[in-house]
């Protein structure tokens, strides 16, 4: 991969993980305000969305200012696929329990039917996997990235020199 094709994918992952962050925000705020003086835990998904939209943007924010570590590729993939697993397990287990409590004939259907009904949920599911998919390819081909495999060759090289 070109230098070129690598800095459009980190421009596209980091939009796509700032959109994924605002919807969050946007969606866990609002509760944490109500929630948090209530001392109440009925819906654990503020406490969650806050902390990690947060998390999202200073990853997002590492990457802007020039950071081309693979540990930061990996961590910002993996926040955003965990809300996607995070939003399909919410749906399967109807809304918060630890196993479905009805019976799930089709779980692919059962989210896109939910992601249908909620065109905010559809974006930012979209923005995850996008964002996501951006973030590992860098991961794997970005030829400036450091950090990650200790047997990559380069990275030791770059260590010896530092040290």
């Amino acid at each position: 991969m070109d230098d070129r094709l690598a800095s459009v994918l980190r421009v596209f992952g980091v939009q796509a993980a700032l959109v994924s962050a605002a919807i969050h925000l946007f969606e866990g705020l609002p509760r944490l305000f109500v929630y948090l003086p209530r001392l109440s835990f009925r819906d654990p998904r503020p406490y969650l969305f806050v902390p990690s939209a947060l998390l999202v943007v200073v990853l997002a924010t590492l990457v802007v200012r020039g950071s081309h570590d693979r540990r930061l590729y990996s961590l910002s993939a993996g926040v955003l696929l965990t809300y996607s697993v995070g939003y399909t397990w919410w749906h399967l287990t109807d809304h918060g329990g630890l196993l479905p409590s009805h019976e799930v004939t089709d779980p692919v259907g059962e989210v896109i039917a939910h992601l249908a009904g909620d065109p905010i949920a559809f974006v930012s599911f979209a923005a995850q996997a996008l964002g996501a998919a951006a973030f590992l390819v860098l991961f794997v081909a970005d030829p400036r990235a450091s950090g990650g495999d200790p047997s990559d060759g380069a990275a030791l090289a770059d260590r010896a020199g530092e040290e």
